[in-house]
Parts: structure tokens; sequence; C-alpha cells
């Protein structure tokens, strides 16, 4: 009974530390996710005050797609949603 007891209780204390890294990572994702958001909406409101004071009529929204583009990509997302806006622009 005792060797038993021993190994359930090695078994409990490996599985409160898997589910103890499981929700740091989470939320670490959320997080990173968050800021990648929130620095995202901050670089397209910068990038649309310079390309208006140059003149150049390409501008991206600040909405949902926006936010979610930049939050999952990064500046990536947000230099894709730039080229998508150039590419508008110059066909249409």
């Amino acid at each position: 009974m005792d060797h038993t007891m021993g190994i359930l209780m090695i078994g409990a204390a490996c599985l409160l530390v898997l589910l103890v890294a499981a929700m740091r990572s989470r939320t670490q994702l959320l997080l990173n996710f968050i800021l990648r958001a929130v620095l995202g909406l901050l670089a397209i409101c910068f990038v649309n005050a310079f390309l208006d004071g140059r003149g150049i009529p390409v501008r991206v929204g600040l909405g949902a797609v926006s936010l979610l583009v930049s939050g999952a990509f990064g500046a990536p997302g947000v230099l894709l949603l730039y080229g998508i806006r150039v590419c508008a622009w110059l066909m249409g």
C-alpha cells in the first residue's frame, strides 16, 4: 500500500506541474496576442497619419479584421494589410 501511495503522489505532482505549465503558456499566448494587437493598431494609426501627411491615399481601417491580423501575425500582418490596400489602390 505504501509503495502504491508514493507512485500516486508522484503522478499527482507531475500532473500538477503539467497543468501549471499549460495554464502559463496559455496566458503567455494571450498576453502575446494582446501586445501584438495593440502595437499593431498603434502602428496602423501612425502609418495612416504619415501617409496622409504625404498625400498618399492609402489607409488601413481600425476594425476587427485589422485587430485579428495584427494580433495573430504582428508586424508582418500590418505590412500585409498595407500591401493589400496598395494593390487595391493601384488596381482601382
